[in-house]
């Protein structure tokens, strides 16, 4: 490959690196220790782009291609990269990277450290060997970006560090959300799985049964449940019941409804098993919850 870089400066640019005197006092603020950007930027069509390192550098690097094409060599393997991919540089790995020639590629990046960093680089999946994941084209994480990037420009204050630190791990585990959803052996799981919770919020009145749940997802129940749990951190019909439970907090704050009558409105016919439930999720009885001053 013919690896002719261009001298920097591409129409439309947009780059902050942190000076690395305010980067080594960042890292020992309490909110940044986790979590600390040095460098973020944004180059449109950007031909000619070339960075070559071959000792590595001390941050990750993340670069999601939104249009066009580009390249990564690292560890001698060559990797392609596409529009939606999202490629991670681990700190301290010799790399090279830069657009194609014919379909120069856009992108949105920025270089990181922290103890954080290292959590989002196993949650993505990606390692040395394979390190771009696809992630799709999506507008929520062009917004993150843009923010992230508006926040280090307005400066180098440890509050808007701070802030900007809070976006890049939003937009990280963003990041980490989309690529779930379009990973090739679950196409869709984020949204089937937000399918059934829809359906449980529509039936909150009725029983539900585990085989139904996993009908609307369109999975077996040993893999809904799974898929479920790793989602929300709840099995489904406990789930169900913390929804039944929620609905039950806004009728006892918003509706004069006796305890009974909220107790069938949500599917419980003995309105002393309702209560029972209602004390196990939220802690108290429903009729102390509606005596509790709010907000």
């Amino acid at each position: 490959m013919n690896r002719l870089e261009k001298p920097e400066g591409f129409p439309g640019q947009r780059i902050v690196r942190l000076p690395r005197t305010v980067v080594a006092r960042a890292r020992h603020h309490p909110l940044l220790a986790e979590i600390c950007p040095t460098d973020v930027g944004y180059f449109p069509s950007a031909c000619g782009h070339l960075r070559e390192r071959t000792v590595g550098i001390d941050q990750t690097i993340f670069i999601y291609c939104t249009k066009g094409a580009g390249w990564c060599e690292i560890k001698g393997r060559y990797h392609s990269v596409r529009v939606g991919d999202l490629l991670v540089i681990p700190a301290g790995s010799p790399h090279a990277y830069g657009a194609d020639p014919k379909h120069p590629w856009t992108i949105h990046w920025f270089h990181a450290k922290g103890e954080l960093i290292k959590v989002f680089f196993d949650a993505l999946g990606t390692t040395v060997d394979q390190p771009m994941i696809q992630i799709g084209n999506n507008p929520q994480l062009l917004v993150l970006f843009e923010e992230a990037l508006d926040a280090v420009e307005h400066g180098y204050a440890p509050s808007q560090l701070s802030y900007a630190a809070s976006i890049l791990a939003h937009l990280l585990a963003a990041m980490v959300l989309h690529h779930q959803d379009n990973h090739h052996e679950q196409p869709g799981v984020h949204q089937r799985i937000a399918q059934t919770i829809a359906y449980m919020k529509q039936h909150l009145h009725q029983p539900l049964q585990l085989d139904t749940l996993a009908s609307v997802a369109g999975f077996g129940k040993s893999q809904y449940t799974a898929l479920f749990k790793q989602q929300t951190g709840y099995a489904p019909i406990d789930y169900f019941i913390r929804l039944k439970m929620h609905r039950a907090c806004q009728l006892l704050d918003t509706t004069p409804s006796s305890v009974k009558a909220i107790a069938s409105s949500v599917g419980y016919g003995d309105p002393f098993y309702f209560s029972r439930v209602f004390r196990q999720v939220n802690g108290t009885s429903p009729q102390a919850y509606r005596q509790i001053r709010k907000g």
